[in-house]
This record gives C-alpha cells, structure tokens and sequence, in this order.
C-alpha cells in the first residue's frame, strides 16, 4: 500500500472518531439518546433484511383464493387483493399487477374456472407469474369476549411461473409445496375498537398484505417497528 493510500485512511478514521465525538456531545446537550442520534446521523444503519424471492416486472396476477370456503365475509378477499397490489407497487416489488377487474371478468365468462388450476387462470389474464394467496383459515366476529384472538386469518403464499407448462417446476417460491404460511390476528379490544366487520377485514388485510409483501423486497426491521403482528 503506498504512503498516500495509508495517509487517506488515517484521515478517514480520524474524521469518523471526530464525528462521533461530536455526536456524544450532542446528545449529552439534546437529551436524545445515542442509538436513535447515531442512527439519525446515518454513520450506523442497521441491515436490510433481503427479500425472499424477486418478482418479475412483468404482469403478477393476485389470487386470492378460498377453496374451503373458510371466508364468510365476502369483502375480505377483494381488500387483501387491492392491499397486496398497493403494498407491492409502492415498495417497487413489482411493476405491474393484473387489475382485479380482469379476473373478475374471467369468472364471469369461463364457464370452466371453478376447474382451472392458478396457473391456467394466470394465462387467461396474461400474467407472468401468479401470486396465489390460498386461505386456510379465517375468523370475524363483531361480539367477541376477552380473548387474545378475536379476529385472525391465515393464508399459504405460492408463486407460480405461469410460462411453465411442467407441473413439477410451475412453483417458483416457495420451496415448501404447502407455501409460506402468514397469519394474523386481532385481540378483543382491537376487535371492539374496529366495531363493524367491513373494520375488522380492513385491519387484518392491511396487516397480512404488509407480512406478505416483506417477502418480495428488501427492508430493514426497524420501519416496522410497532407494527402489530
């Protein structure tokens, strides 16, 4: 290593221990603690957690679908939907999600969807790939006593590569053939502040669309912190 290269680096270590001694010295005047100075300071940023699978930036068909019939409250299934699409374009997960309008046009007009597999009805609505959203279990109840789950919904998360004709290779995430499987919950009292069921589904899209989509991007722990599981 030459002389100048050795120099720069002495100056570079010195600059940060100057740095950080200032910063000390500016939480003992702020009362901010360090960490949360540190952190705003941008010196230590925690890791990103990597997203578990990329998604294509082709077109994703959304899926949600509810063989077992588990979903008594019909509305659920079109706000995840729209939740899981917004969650994604705005964390740049995907570019382009098949609007609902156009399965919910395929339902109306194949007479054979309820026999179509995702795959078959990801090629019907010219997507790439589809994001298959299986429900296994489901929970809403407006009179609720006090338990710690009032509410709750569990899903299994596929990807499936629509382009793939080979039924053993159609599945590209997860490498479980039951999928990722995602949950959450409501307790009484969150329940009876919600009040109404269209509430009560609202909530727990919004939080399984948020838990769904950390799979497909990149995030680091602390923007979620205080979110509720």
């Amino acid at each position: 290593m030459s002389i100048r290269s050795r120099c720069k680096r002495r100056l570079r270590r010195a600059a940060a221990v100057v740095t950080a001694g200032c910063l000390v010295g500016l939480v003992a005047g702020c009362g901010m603690s360090g960490g949360k100075l540190l952190f705003a300071s941008g010196l230590f940023q925690p890791k990103k957690v990597e997203a578990r699978f990329r998604l294509t930036k082709n077109p994703i068909l959304i899926l949600v679908d509810d063989p077992r019939e588990r979903v008594d409250w019909p509305v659920f299934s079109r706000l995840l939907t729209d939740d899981l699409a917004q969650e994604l374009l705005r964390n740049e997960a995907a570019a382009k999600i098949v609007p609902i309008q156009t399965l919910q046009s395929i339902q109306q007009t194949e007479t054979r969807y309820a026999e179509r597999g995702a795959r078959e009805i990801g090629e019907l609505a010219g997507a790439e790939q589809v994001l298959w959203i299986e429900v296994q279990d489901f929970l809403v109840q407006e009179e609720v006593e006090a338990i710690d789950e009032a509410a709750y919904a569990v899903v299994s998360v596929r990807v499936l590569n629509v382009l793939e004709k080979n039924k053993y290779k159609v599945r590209v995430f997860p490498d479980n053939p039951q999928g990722e499987i995602v949950s959450v919950q409501l307790t009484s009292s969150e329940v009876s502040r919600a009040k109404t069921k269209d509430a009560i589904a609202k909530e727990l899209s919004a939080r399984l669309s948020l838990k769904i989509g950390r799979y497909f991007y990149d995030y680091r722990p602390e923007d979620f912190e205080g979110e509720a599981p």
